[in-house]
């Protein structure tokens, strides 16, 4: 066991140990444990830098019920479900911190980058999928590309390719109607008398 290792191990013990005490003392008092909202948080972090995310997370729920106007039991689950790529996960939570702090740059941030994953998901399954979307998808996901475009430019959903093919497409217009407007310069140019072109005697 590393350093780092045996310091992370200190931390969850520490942290457990703090709990067994509370628990003991309350024991003695011949009542219930109560839970305690600072361990519960440092819990969390032990867990959380051991690697275990669940038990991080866990404690972190068990920490927001515990004192539901505070935002960063939330923000710290997000935090984790994101880094898992629970990204759905990671927006409720988000939401969660919003609610309680709507302010909150971190969680703003989360929110964008858990939306736009979720976002792409969503519209890679439509790729694959053999049935076209409906019109009320059809309005949303215009909805969307509009909100979309508006804030990050209309270039965010053109695709290098797609910009190549545009312009090739428009060089091809152009030149076609060049060619309608010059000359024909295949036709023979007239010879002889311009009346034997009229048919006169």
């Amino acid at each position: 066991m590393n350093f780092k290792e045996q310091r992370r191990f200190a931390r969850l013990l520490g942290a457990a140990g703090l709990l067994l005490a509370l628990g003991a003392c309350a024991s003695l008092a011949g009542r219930p444990a109560p839970l305690d909202y600072a361990a519960m948080m440092a819990v969390a972090q032990a867990h959380a830098e051991a690697g275990q995310a669940e038990a991080a997370v866990t404690a972190l729920t068990q920490a927001a019920e515990l004192e539901p106007a505070h935002k960063e039991p939330w923000l710290r689950i997000a935090e984790l479900r994101a880094a898992q790529g629970r990204h759905v996960d990671a927006l409720a939570a988000a939401e969660q911190v919003l609610r309680r702090d709507p302010a909150d740059g971190a969680a703003y941030e989360i929110t964008i980058a858990s939306g736009l994953r979720v976002a792409q998901r969503t519209l890679e399954r439509l790729r694959g999928s053999a049935q076209p979307p409906d019109d009320a998808r059809r309005a949303q996901a215009q909805m969307i590309a509009a909100l979309m475009t508006e804030v990050f430019g209309p270039e965010l959903l053109v695709s290098e390719e797609f910009k190549t093919q545009l312009a090739r497409d428009a060089i091809n217009r152009y030149r076609a109607a060049r060619i309608k407007r010059l000359p024909d310069a295949r036709k023979p140019e007239p010879k002889g008398d311009p009346l034997d072109l009229l048919g006169g005697d």
